[in-house]
């Protein structure tokens, strides 16, 4: 099980991706090509994120969007 951070200066990255209920690990799984220890370096800022690195997470959130949208459909 994850833990819960406590840490209180929480930056875009770190706040979005809780407010999507995703763990690292996660969120990994769903960009694919970054780790959960990138994910981690750029949450505590030890590392920027590539301009790649953020296409693909707005890639990532509209996809999931889309599917969401879509889901209700696919039950009728």
């Amino acid at each position: 099980m994850a833990r819960k951070s406590t840490k209180e200066n929480k930056n875009i990255y770190q706040r979005t991706r809780e407010a999507l209920d995703l763990t690292r690990e996660e969120a990994s799984d769903l960009l694919i090509t970054m780790s959960p220890e990138r994910i981690e370096k750029i949450e505590s800022e030890r590392s920027m994120p590539h301009p790649d690195d953020a296409v693909l997470g707005a890639r990532s959130q509209l996809c999931r969007k889309k599917d969401a949208e879509q889901q209700p459909h696919r039950n009728r």
